[in-house]
């Protein structure tokens, strides 16, 4: 655990109690297991293509079909609004531990899609319920730290991978291997099991009878401008996934650079980005969401266009990158909040069910698109025309959301406010 908090002075100063930082630090170390897993698939992405003889086109429906595993995701998010939200999330760290084990043994490539598929499925459930376990304990000045948190631990997750891949690889270990690393984590669900309290927002809830009882009630018209606000910016935003999953193969195979130079070029290109996303979610305490999301938004785009276009070689390539990563690092924990600050406590988890929804869309969209453009444009031209989603969603989230930053969830809600837990 001490990787997962080198923060608690900071947690401290910011008034967090005992129980905010153990929750912090426990709902953190999930968010590193899942940013470990689901980067392998992107570090040795080159490596599996060569394992099951899969061109980038190819490469790129394969990864569509897997991201399709957050749509069954949305019964178990959904359900952590019907059965609480700590059973929910141990089910899914067990489930994506366990199939992310299996990939490590997928013969052919039917078989690794199969098994990242279900993987995907409690993946994104966990990550929805662990947002929204954040959202509903800790206190309206410090929620925006808290996603910093969370999201600078999922980082960390990725950088481990990549340190592995990078170890791993010179020596030809295959990219099975990081599989098979996954397994070991199963312990803690047996650790949370034993700890892990339940939400107070969401046991008040449930003895209060507003639970959604039914899973449209996410369309009422109290709520239906978010909810068509947060799908349409969340699917616009995934479009940049093509050119995440396909940076180091870009690197390796039209910069022809070495699987470990790339690896640690992803590693120094978002060393700077990992401290920053805590202090881009407490700047978002203090000045707003939007004027902080946003900004870090535009930086993660104008790097992306320096790094697939401007010519040269690592001297160029790194500052782009790292201004990408910083950008998409400072923004997303900050834009991640609205999903779960904009609606009630019975239908927080059903909404990170629908943005997830948006998400997988936005994702196999941007993969689909990108294998039709490489059949007529190059790598660069694809990520290009893909990242306009992006900017169309800053200029949404920009223009038409609301602040909500040192505000209390029943304050932009209109719930009751008797419903706060007690701390």
């Amino acid at each position: 655990m001490n990787l997962l908090t080198p923060w608690l002075g900071v947690a401290r100063r910011r008034g967090l109690n005992a129980e905010h930082i153990f929750l912090l630090v426990v709902l953190g170390a999930a968010s590193f297991f899942d940013g470990y897993d689901t980067s392998v698939k992107t570090l040795a992405l080159t490596h599996i293509r060569e394992s099951f003889d899969l061109t980038k086109a190819a490469a790129s429906v394969v990864l569509a079909v897997i991201f399709l595993g957050a749509l069954p995701a949305m019964i178990i998010t959904r359900w952590a609004d019907r059965f609480g939200r700590r059973r929910l999330l141990l089910w899914s760290i067990f489930g994506y531990i366990t199939f992310s084990g299996l990939t490590a043994v997928a013969p052919d490539a039917k078989t690794f899609v199969a098994m990242q598929f279900l993987q995907q499925v409690f993946v994104v459930a966990e990550g929805a319920i662990v947002w929204t376990m954040a959202a509903e304990e800790l206190p309206a000045e410090s929620r925006g730290f808290g996603f910093g948190v969370l999201a600078m631990n999922t980082t960390l997750g990725v950088g481990f991978a990549a340190i592995l891949w990078s170890i791993l690889e010179p020596a030809g270990v295959s990219w099975r291997w990081l599989y098979v690393a996954s397994l070991p984590p199963l312990v803690f669900v047996g650790y949370l099991r034993r700890r892990l309290p339940e939400s107070r927002r969401f046991l008040v809830a449930q003895q209060e009878g507003t639970l959604a009882e039914r899973w449209h009630a996410i369309f009422a018209p109290a709520i239906r401008r978010w909810f068509v606000l947060i799908i349409a910016t969340t699917a616009l935003i995934q479009l940049s996934q093509w050119a995440v999953n396909f940076t180091i193969d870009f690197l390796e195979t039209e910069r022809h650079l070495s699987a470990p130079t790339a690896n640690l070029m992803l590693i120094a290109g978002g060393l700077p980005g990992i401290p920053l996303m805590i202090y881009a979610g407490a700047l978002s305490d203090r000045f707003g969401r939007r004027v902080v999301g946003c900004g870090f938004g535009v930086a993660a785009v104008v790097g992306a266009i320096g790094f697939f276009w401007l010519p040269g070689g690592v001297p160029v390539l790194l500052p782009c990158m790292s201004l990408t990563i910083i950008g998409q690092l400072g923004s997303y924990p900050v834009l991640q909040t609205y999903t779960s600050e904009l609606f009630p406590t019975g239908l927080r988890s059903s909404a990170s069910a629908w943005a997830n929804l948006a998400a997988v869309a936005g994702r196999s969209a941007s993969l689909g698109l990108g294998a039709l453009l490489l059949l007529r444009v190059s790598s660069a031209a694809t990520a290009t025309l893909l990242g306009i989603g992006p900017l169309v969603a800053i200029v949404i989230i920009a223009v038409s959301f609301p602040d909500t930053h040192g505000r209390e969830l029943e304050d932009i809600t209109g719930e009751p406010l008797e419903i706060l837990p007690l701390h």
